[in-house]
């Protein structure tokens, strides 16, 4: 990934810094950059203090130096503490911000005053912490733009400060600059194109194509309609890629044999990537962690659909209030990908309002695809218009030997490490009542304060359960076969692609009587009543000794296993796009939904 460009605009008051910034941030876009311009001047301290206070703290132009101006006092340093904190905030988001538009052009930040401008206002001791702090920050940009006029020019351009203590303020700009690297002087005496025009020469730009244009595609002959798919979960996502990345890398490829399809994800320092066809585009927001941020994410993904140009966008669902308003802001249609309805949920988990943003968002969607009949039940509900369309999850067909159906050691959970969305401390509770006979082995990876409450839970229940990491390729395919059986204790799932995988092991699967998991009913599934731990515990311990039981609802969970293979599932959404993509877009009301009759589609079984 390319280093971002880093330009910075300082000078003394009444140079035109402000002026030349919006100047420099309007031709960089013109060369092709997206650009964000943050004012990197002033803390809280400056902002905020009552002006009998704040002269404490810093000085003006002109002023006498207080005890807050410089680092000579401890209030002094901790002023400039703060300010430097505040400016090196100030330029991640900007980095960020621009990173996030850029979408595969070149990045760049314009910064009205910087660190220099900085070392001027505290003139810090040369060999002081804080001078080493705004230094390091100045050494990030590729350049700093030093406005620089006589200080009658100055004074006559500002009208508040005399000329004295301007002579003095460029002095101290002059001193600073000579010591700071990758500082050039611009005259700002001259003309403002003038200004403008030696400003930009001192910028090591690159030319691109001209913001505002269409992005050129990877390959410039392709000229097949374009469809977007985003998630926030990806196959190589370290906290989750469960089965909503699995279904979404199947499908981006198999959409890709007749479409251009580009997936929008997240990863660490962002990027783009192109796998089996499939251009990935990864938003630089995977930092943050996984619930920081999906709320970055579910900030920033209006802006993307706005500026990258598409025929059809699937938006997966991603938490916290799944939706992510997206037909407010695409130019054209949006297909809800309902993976997880989670807004209640999450609302129940963090007694924040996620269900009503999500009831709110969905009655702007015109088509939803569910993965069951119970959540297309709460799409219609909350948005009688829409059209859900029911496409379950698919799994590889593997040959499974008969003979080996109800074989196995242990009891298995496969699955993301969530202690309490995951029920895995329902779990643990019903195998330490009374244990059965085999031991509880839990598969999977999650954040990293979740598997620390799992651990801990482990430890404090004592029971033969124990925790064996992720397991994938081969070691899951091993962890599969070798077990008795299956469980399931989700508070709330939506499909359960672990479950769908385990039946293709041909092993029976324990879980809770949710709605949503009433497509495996008649598979081999064992539904225990919703949350009810000691009815659990009596399953996993009436199944964990009878071989003869585990051999019969096993071959019914590997028949059934069958009816749910990629290639039917990734059709359906072939299918579904074609349709969508062939057929005019229905008129819309004033609230964005379709004004067309309430009805649903059942686009799979």
């Amino acid at each position: 990934m390319k280093r971002i460009l880093l330009v910075g605009v300082s000078g003394p008051d009444g140079a035109g810094k402000s002026s030349l910034a919006g100047r420099v941030a309007k031709d960089l876009r013109g060369q092709g950059y997206a650009v964000a311009t943050p004012y990197c001047y002033g803390c809280l301290v400056c902002r905020h203090l009552p002006r009998r206070l704040r002269f404490r703290f810093t000085a003006s132009v002109g002023e006498r130096p207080s005890t807050g101006s410089g680092d000579g006092a401890w209030i002094g340093r901790l002023h400039g503490w703060v300010d430097a904190a505040e400016l090196a905030v100030r330029l991640a988001g900007a980095v960020v911000r621009a990173r996030c538009t850029a979408l595969g052009r070149p990045a760049a930040v314009v910064t009205d005053r910087g660190p220099l401008d900085g070392l001027v206002k505290f003139d810090p001791s040369p060999g002081s912490a804080l001078t080493a702090v705004f230094t390091r920050l100045s050494r990030a940009y590729q350049v700093t733009l030093l406005l620089d006029a006589e200080p009658e020019v100055l004074a006559g351009r500002d009208g508040e400060f005399a000329v004295g203590p301007l002579a003095d303020l460029r002095n101290d700009y002059r001193r600073w600059a000579s010591r700071s690297r990758h500082v050039d002087v611009v005259n700002a005496a001259a003309p403002p194109a003038e200004v403008a025009a030696e400003a930009m020469a001192r910028v090591p730009v690159e030319r691109h194509p001209p913001a505002g244009a269409a992005e050129p595609s990877p390959d410039a002959a392709d000229t097949r309609k374009h469809v977007v798919i985003s998630t926030f979960d990806d196959i190589r996502n370290p906290h989750y890629h469960g089965g909503g990345a699995l279904l979404v890398d199947k499908v981006a490829r198999r959409l890709a044999g007749e479409y251009r399809v580009t997936v929008i994800t997240v990863a660490g320092r962002g990027g783009s990537e192109t796998r089996d066809g499939v251009r990935y585009r990864k938003l630089p927001l995977g930092w943050a962690g996984p619930r920081s941020g999906q709320l970055l994410y579910h900030a920033v993904l209006p802006f993307v659909a706005r500026r990258l140009p598409h025929d059809l966008w699937l938006e997966s669902f991603t938490p916290p209030f799944s939706t992510g308003f997206l037909p407010l802001f695409s130019r054209s249609r949006v297909v809800g990908l309902a993976q997880s309805l989670s807004g209640a949920a999450m609302s129940r988990k963090y007694h924040l309002p996620f269900s009503l943003v999500e009831r709110l968002g969905l009655r702007f969607y015109e088509d939803v695809v569910v993965l069951n009949e119970a959540d297309g039940a709460i799409v219609r509900r909350r948005s009688p218009r829409a059209v859900t369309h029911v496409i379950h999850n698919g799994v590889d067909q593997r040959p499974v030997d008969p003979g080996r159906i109800g074989d196995g050691d242990y009891i298995a959970y496969l699955g993301r490490v969530d202690v309490w969305a995951k029920g895995l401390d329902l779990l643990l509770a019903a195998h330490s009542s009374g244990p059965p006979s085999m031991p509880l082995l839990l598969a999977g990876a999650g954040a990293p304060g979740e598997v620390a409450k799992l651990v801990a839970l482990l430890r404090a229940t004592g029971a033969d359960a124990r925790w064996v990491g992720e397991v994938t390729g081969a070691r899951k395919d091993s962890f599969l076969a070798g077990c008795a059986f299956t469980v399931l204790p989700s508070r709330g799932e939506a499909f359960g692609i672990a479950a769908l995988e385990s039946m293709s092991y041909g092993k029976p699967v324990v879980h809770f009587d949710l709605p949503t998991l009433r497509w495996m009913d008649g598979g081999g599934n064992v539904a225990v009543p919703a949350f009810d731990v000691d009815a659990l515990a009596r399953r996993l311990r009436a199944l964990a000794e009878d071989e003869h039981m585990r051999r019969e609802l096993g071959l019914l969970s590997y028949r059934a296993a069958q009816r749910f293979s990629w290639e039917r599932t990734t059709g359906r959404y072939l299918t579904l796009v074609q349709r969508l993509l062939s057929s005019p877009r229905p008129p819309s009301d004033d609230t964005g939904a379709a004004t067309r009759e309430p009805r649903r589609e059942k686009a799979g079984s």
